[in-house]
Parts: C-alpha cells; structure tokens; sequence
C-alpha cells in the first residue's frame, strides 16, 4: 500500500509539472511500456526512452532579465524568488519528491541587444528616425553578466521557505523553524532584508557541483537579479538568449550531458528582429506627427521577426540527445486562471484569451508623456504592468509541449512558479 502511494504521488506531480507521466506509469503498471505499441520494454512510436526521463547528467541554466525602465520592481521579487528556484534543485525541503541536483550552473543576461537586428549590429544607415535610442548598436549582446565585490540586493524577509538546516536561507540569515514543524521562513538579521551584501562572484556564472558545493549559489543568482534599467526598451529576449548561447566566449556554458534551460523573466513582448530596416520603415517607427506608436511597431509587424521556430531550432539544435531544452518563462499572461499557467501542453487556449489580444491604446509613459501601448494582459497593484507575451506562449504551447513552461508575472508570489519549474526541471533532468 505504501509502495501505491508513493507512485500516485509522483504521478500527480508529473500530471501539474509536466502533463503526462508516462514513463512513470510505466512503473505503476509492473514495469511494462505505456505506449500504444504492443512491446513491454522500449518505444517504437517514435518517441524518445532517452526524453524526460533519460539519464541527464546536470542542470545548465541560462536566465533572460529584463532590464528596460519598467523592471525596478520585478527585479526585486526576482532576487527572492530565486531562492525558492534555486534550493528546491540543490536544497530541497521535507517532502520534495526529487533528489538534489549536485551539479549546476546559472547564467544571467539582460534582454538588451540594442537595435541590432539579424545578427547584425545597428548602423545609422538602417533607418531609425534621429538618434540611435539605445546605448549601443548591439546592447549586452548576450554576455553573461556580473556583479562587482560589496554589491547590495534587498531580499524579502520571512519569505524564503527553509527547513532545520536554514541551508536555504542567504548567508547569516536563520530559519524560524520549530521542532513542531518541518518548515520555516528565513529570517533576516534585525528582520530586515535590504542591503544585503552579496557573496564575492568568481565566475561569468553561478555554479554548484558534487566536488566544489556552493552553499551560496542561491544568493549568488539572487544578486545577479539586479540588471538595472538602463537597458533598451525595444528588447529581444528571445535573441538575446540566442546571442549568449551562439557566443564562442561562453561556448563552455553547455554541456551536451546536462539539461538546458532557457528562463525568461519580462513584463514586454519579445520584439527579435530579424528585418530591422524594414521595421524601421514601418509608419509606427516613422511617423512622429502625433502620439508615438513605436511601442507597438512590433506587435503590429510580426513579419519583420525571428519566426519562433527558428528559436526551437535554435535552442534543441544545441544539443545532441532529443528531449534536453526546458522552455520557461514568467511574462505578460493573465493571472486569474490556468487558462495561460502551466507546461505548454495545456496552454492551447491562452491566445484566444482576451487579456492576450493586441488592442493599442494610450498611455502616460514614465516621463508623464502620451504614448501608445498594448492593453496590459495583466496588472499587479500599481507596479507590474504585463503586457501580452504571446511569442512566449506561442514557443512553449507550439514547439516545445510539456517542456515547456509560462506564468505570470502578475502573481502576488512568485515562489510556487519557482517551485512548479523546479520541478519541471528535476522531473527533466532525471
């Protein structure tokens, strides 16, 4: 009977994380294949043994943060949030149903890849009326960035779960735990969590591993959540993940044994130019008679984009075992159901949502100026405003299925998104 129970359970998880589970059921039926075929040990319906359950060695985690002006705020519920994503792999509290993962590696980049457009620098001759508005032709261009000795992150107090050991918890923090209960909180020093001092960064990415445990890797990717927001406000987040992974300085970033993930983490659409001088052409660019519409030149002219997928191929073709890319990402969705949360498999209602369609209209922008937006797919109080990620949903729901991930970047709490990708990421990586 308990035998029983502990296969439901996985099998439940599997059904919330990954919307199907067949080869554990597999398991609850003796041993013997769930397909279609009329084998008892391997698949010949063309699928994978070596998929989501194949034996990958390791977690390589590539993290896209937005870094425009409107990010100030979710930067700073990213930094807690990275504690829940981060120790439910390494540090994993009473009932987690997956063992830790010793070996893994977190890379951030910002969405900033300037006007740059099909793998090419801006040049003043590409058509954008004045002055280039972004700081460079090619913004961060995928480089995997850094923090500098004696940073400051502000991490929420008593919000990070932990359990006796506080190995969850940022260095010089407590756990409130009780010998009654299995799980606390983390506790700042004075219950405060500003200006916490962030631990000395000695790489181009954060990584624990079986021989070298890095007890401060949760804080480590905490700080790198802090990008600022001076970045272009024209981003590409998709092509930037794409720069950082095609870049032969961090080539060593992937390894063929370990899952790769790609998260990405933004309250605009993905603008990936892939025809910049064309988008430059388009009247929303061009015309500065009235109220500016650049804001939706993009969402207007998906013909002057990267196709999405181009990025599925993108992405997978780095890798040489099928089944080896996890997609998420925590963007403009409605966040008052499951219509657009959850794997990709289950998200084949969510552009037909209304909160997803692209319906402009006008806005004050942050210098107290009119300007054009889409209407927000969500709102948060009066600090997140979302607007309608659709390539996000359209790459996780059509390319890559239940490995595939999208939530809110409205939701009040990000740490059961952190825990439910988790989750989709240890399920994957087994």
């Amino acid at each position: 009977m308990e035998k029983a129970f502990d296969l439901l359970s996985v099998l439940a998880m599997c059904a919330i994380a990954f919307g199907s589970c067949k080869h554990v059921e597999a398991l609850a039926d003796g041993g013997a294949d769930s397909d279609s075929d009329s084998d008892s040990d391997s698949d010949s319906d063309g699928d994978s043994d070596t998929g989501p359950f194949g034996g990958l060695d390791g977690v390589d985690m590539l993290v896209v943060v937005d870094n425009s002006i409107s990010m100030m705020e979710e930067q700073e519920i990213l930094a807690t949030a990275f504690f829940p994503l981060v120790n439910s792999l390494v540090n994993p509290l009473p009932g987690w149903s997956y063992p830790g993962v010793d070996d893994i590696r977190i890379a951030v980049i910002t969405s900033d890849m300037g006007l740059s457009w099909g793998g090419f620098p801006y040049t003043e001759g590409d058509g954008w009326p004045g002055t280039n508005p972004c700081s460079s032709p090619s913004g961060d261009n995928g480089v995997f960035q850094t923090y500098a000795p004696g940073s400051t992150i502000n991490i929420e107090h008593d919000v990070i779960p932990c359990d006796g050991s506080g190995a969850q918890c940022p260095t010089g923090w407590t756990c409130s735990v009780t010998e009654l209960d299995e799980i606390g909180a983390c506790q700042a020093p004075g219950d405060e969590g500003g200006n916490q001092t962030c631990p000395d960064l000695n790489s181009t990415w954060s990584e624990t591993t079986e021989s070298s445990p890095n007890a401060s890797m949760a804080f480590e990717v905490a700080c790198l959540a802090n990008q600022g927001t001076t970045g272009c406000g024209l981003e590409q987040q998709l092509q930037a993940a794409a720069a950082a992974l095609s870049r032969a300085d961090q080539e060593a970033f992937v390894r063929q044994e370990a899952l790769l993930v790609i998260l990405v983490v933004s309250d605009e659409s993905d603008c990936s130019m892939e025809d910049g001088p064309a988008m430059f052409a388009s009247n929303e660019i061009q015309d500065e008679s009235g109220i500016s519409q650049k804001n939706i030149a993009c969402g207007n002219h998906p013909e002057f984009l990267y196709d999405i997928g181009h990025y599925y191929t993108l992405f997978t073709g780095l890798k040489t075992a099928p089944n080896s890319v996890v997609f998420a990402a925590i963007v403009g969705v409605p966040n008052e159901s499951d219509i657009c949360q959850g794997t990709g498999d289950t998200l084949g209602d969510c552009l037909d949502h209304p909160n997803m369609e692209l319906i402009p209209v006008v806005k004050e922008n942050s210098a107290g100026t009119d300007t054009w937006y889409f209407e927000n797919a969500c709102t948060r109080g009066a600090v997140t405003q979302g607007l309608p990620g659709r390539r996000y949903v359209q790459l996780a729901s059509e390319e890559f299925g239940g490995l595939g991930y999208i939530s809110s970047i409205c939701n009040p709490d990000w740490g059961p998104t952190m825990e439910e990708i988790s989750r989709l990421i240890a399920i994957s990586q087994q």
